[in-house]
């Protein structure tokens, strides 16, 4: 803005003092003559009018085409119209003031003086436009921090005293309005040597956070507090949420076996028919499969965190038949259609072979499992750029909108409450794609199906 005054001021010398002393001294003279007192009125009326115009214009920037038309014909309005109006009762009907001169050269220079004191008006009242709107960008950044950041922030002087906290810092830093003891030793290591110290405070049992000093180049120090606790509350949250499904998917199972196996145990010869024993039998074998999935699930999905895939080269198609013939028996006993769809002739990669048939396998189970009969599924497979897109389509039951589009793919969860899966299945396609440097999305409507894409890059 200091720049911005020192232009104005130099233009305004310039046209209003320098010039004007060399057009004196070679005798050249200019002279402003008003027709009459009305005259006079009317022009210090326009000027003041253009004066507003410029500065209101030039400060806001607005960004409306209406806004700048109004204002092109404000201008319009006081310096045509007004005084055509005004002249009409004037003995000089054509002109309220008149500029005298006794060389045409004074008449520009008057004319050019003018012209430059609106620009240097309208370039400073722009100049201190954006310095207020960066100050209130500044404003807006200041209560962000002060009152909705959730890291504490704080300045602190050369002698330790507090300059300036948000909400969080005070609640972090501060214990009876003063530093807390951990924080003031802090800030005296940072003093003594002009270096960054950090380190971590334990609040309470369950608060812990990380405390940074830094100098400032103004002398003073800023110190930032930030919470652990927070990821490791998510750690907790999802560890605490991950043990009771796991608790309540293999209790309510092995209740079925002993209940079942305490029935067996309890009937006399002669005293059950065959069909109990079939019932009985089949709930066991049922709800046994039932944990074996679990189990498995839960033993792969450890698999992909610490064992790498084992990559060779192999053929996509190949790799999606060998999956069509795992599930084509059942889709007929179902009564659901599975296809095939590429006009590919081959797709060769380089990945896991086990891994992909496990994900793609994963998908088409999903597709069987949450269909009626009737359903198509269907597999696709093609070629965009450098990449492979595999799609999984089926006219099933949907999948709830609440959960799409990443929601779907975290671990436990499930497309319905009550599902008997183990809320692992989709998490595990996920991760085996990403692991594949490949990404994967899906698209549903409840009632009408589901379309999972896979993209691996070739």
């Amino acid at each position: 803005m200091q720049r911005a005054w020192l232009i104005a001021g130099i233009g305004l010398a310039l046209a209003w003092v320098i010039v004007p002393t060399v057009f004196t001294s070679l005798g050249l003279d200019v002279t402003l003559r008003f027709t009459s007192g009305e005259a006079y009125g009317v022009m210090l009326f326009t000027l003041g009018v253009t004066v507003i115009i410029l500065v209101r214009v030039s400060y806001r920037r607005p960004r409306l085409r209406r806004t700048w038309a109004l204002a092109a014909a404000g201008l319009v309005g006081v310096w045509v119209f007004l005084p055509f109006f005004v002249s009409q009762t004037q003995n000089h009907p054509l002109a309220l003031v008149f500029i005298v001169a006794n060389h045409p050269v004074g008449v520009l220079w008057f004319l050019g003086a003018f012209l430059i004191t609106l620009l240097l008006l309208t370039y400073v009242t722009a100049q201190a436009g954006r310095v207020a709107e960066a100050n209130r960008r500044r404003l807006n950044i200041l209560t962000l921090v002060q009152d909705q950041l959730i890291e504490g922030v704080a300045l602190f002087d050369q002698q330790q005293k507090l300059m300036w906290a948000n909400a969080a810092g005070r609640r972090y830093l501060l214990q009876s309005s003063a530093p807390r003891t951990e924080v003031t030793r802090l800030l005296q290591r940072s003093v003594e040597s002009r270096r960054s110290t950090a380190q971590s405070l334990t609040l309470s049992e369950t608060e812990r956070i990380n405390v940074q000093v830094a100098p400032t180049p103004d002398g003073a120090y800023s110190v930032i507090a930030r919470p652990l606790q927070n990821e490791s509350d998510a750690a907790t949250l999802f560890y605490e949420r991950f043990m009771r499904r796991i608790v309540h998917d293999m209790r309510n199972p092995l209740a079925a076996v002993i209940a079942h196996a305490g029935n067996l145990r309890a009937l006399e010869d002669g005293q059950s028919s065959a069909t109990d024993w079939r019932a009985t039998a089949y709930t066991i074998e049922t709800e046994a499969q039932r944990l074996t999935r679990l189990v498995d699930s839960l033993l792969f999905d450890a698999r992909l965190s610490y064992v790498p895939p084992a990559l060779q080269k192999l053929d996509l198609l190949d790799l999606i038949e060998e999956v069509y013939f795992q599930h084509d028996e059942r889709a007929i006993r179902e009564g659901k259609t599975l296809e095939i769809d590429s006009s590919l002739k081959s797709a060769p990669l380089e990945g896991d072979q086990d891994l992909l048939a496990r994900a793609l396998s994963n998908l088409v189970d999903n597709s069987l499992k949450y269909s009626r009969s009737g359903a198509q599924i269907r597999v696709s497979l093609e070629k965009a750029d450098d990449q492979y897109v595999i799609r999984v389509v089926d006219t099933g039951d949907g999948i709830p909108p609440d959960l799409l589009p990443d929601k779907i793919f975290e671990a436990l969860v499930r497309g319905r409450p009550h599902d008997s899966g183990s809320g692992l299945g989709l998490s595990i396609v996920k991760k085996i794609v990403e692991l594949h440097h490949g990404s994967i999305s899906a698209e549903s409507m409840i009632g009408k199906g589901t379309i999972i894409t896979l993209w691996l890059p070739t």
